[in-house]
Formats: C-alpha cells, sequence, structure tokens
C-alpha cells in the first residue's frame, strides 16, 4: 500500500512540476464555468445564502489526497489554482442557482459549512470530487436555528490530474446545490414537512 502511494505521489508530482532547470510554468486557474440563470426556485423563501469553511479549505489552492489509510496527508497542485476560495466559489454558484427574488424582504438564511472540498485518490488513475458538508436553515428572528442536515456528494475525476479534479468537484458542486435545494423543498409545511416557512421566514 505504501508503494501504490508513493507512485501516485510520483506520478502527480512530475505531472504538476517542471523539469530541473526550466522555467516555471504560468499558473491554471480554474472556476465552475460560465454563469447560468436560476434553475431552482427553493420551496423556503431565502434572504441570503452564506458557505463558510475551515482554515485548511480558505485559500485557492487545488487540494488532493489519497483514499488509502496509510496516507493522511493533504497535498495541493503547484501550476494549478482556483480563481477563488471553494467557499466563495459554492457560495456564488448558489446564489446564482438560486431565484431569491423577494418582493417582500422576507426570508430566511441558508448557511453551508464545507467539511471537505478535495480530489481523491483511489487508484493512480481513478479519482474522484468529494465535497462533504452541513447545511442550516437559519429564521431571521435572533437567528434561531430550524433545522440541519448533512450534504455529500462524489464525482468520478475524467482524468487523474488537476484539470480532471477541477471538472469533477465542478459537478460535485452542482449536485450539492440541488440536494439543498432539494432538502428545504422537503422541509416546507406545504409540501408535508415540518417547518411553517411562511411564518418562521418573516
Amino acid at each position: 500500500m505504501r508503494r501504490f502511494v508513493a507512485a501516485v505521489a510520483l506520478a502527480i508530482l512530475v505531472a504538476a512540476c517542471g523539469g530541473v532547470g526550466t522555467l516555471p510554468k504560468a499558473i491554471t486557474l480554474h472556476d465552475f464555468g460560465a454563469p447560468a440563470e436560476a434553475s431552482f426556485q427553493p420551496a423556503i423563501a431565502l434572504r441570503l445564502v452564506e458557505v463558510r469553511a475551515p482554515s485548511w479549505l480558505g485559500s485557492s489552492g487545488m487540494q488532493y489526497r489519497f483514499a488509502a489509510q496509510v496516507d493522511q496527508r493533504r497535498l495541493t497542485y503547484t501550476q494549478n489554482r482556483w480563481v477563488a476560495a471553494p467557499a466563495e466559489l459554492i457560495q456564488t454558484a448558489m446564489r446564482r442557482a438560486y431565484d431569491m427574488a423577494l418582493p417582500d424582504g422576507g426570508g430566511c438564511l441558508l448557511r453551508v459549512e464545507l467539511d471537505e472540498f478535495s480530489q481523491v485518490f483511489d487508484t493512480a488513475n481513478e479519482s474522484r470530487g468529494v465535497i462533504e458538508a452541513r447545511a442550516q436553515l437559519i429564521s431571521p428572528r435572533a437567528d434561531a436555528l430550524l433545522a440541519e442536515t448533512r450534504l455529500s456528494a462524489s464525482v468520478p475525476a475524467p482524468t487523474p490530474n488537476a484539470a480532471g479534479g477541477a471538472q469533477a468537484l465542478r459537478e460535485a458542486s452542482h449536485a450539492l446545490i440541488a440536494d439543498a435545494a432539494k432538502w428545504l423543498g422537503r422541509l416546507d409545511r406545504s409540501r408535508g414537512g415540518p417547518i411553517d416557512s411562511r411564518n418562521l421566514c418573516r
């Protein structure tokens, strides 16, 4: 197992770095693609979507790691970056995806706490984009917590490199946004859920 991890690390290092004595390559920036029109109208009115992340996910570095338990390192590609930190990328994508037009100015807060956002290598040639998060629905009245859940998305990467990881994490983010919208739909009392959003989100 240790030999496998070492082989994967060497392959990624060779792909990410130039040879000795060569000029460094330009940094490649990745994002979530061109802005799209809102694709979800949340069942519960939202006044704000907020995405937070721990300190180790606070930079624009593209992180990868190995699924093997013998290697707990969190590594970063040297020539590839996100255009912003993961929390900002997901927050922007989520705000674009949700129709949050509120003529009366009401609405609850949807807060998402990221726990993981990285490319995970299962073998030298197989990896996936993994996002783990917690979602909270918060009332505008004294910031009362109304409901919370865990969200998880894992999408296979088409190639075992930074470009493949970027695509997988982009698709995983879209899946996470869709799952959060479905969760809000299950919560609303008008659809059989436990939350009286018409009163609690005003």
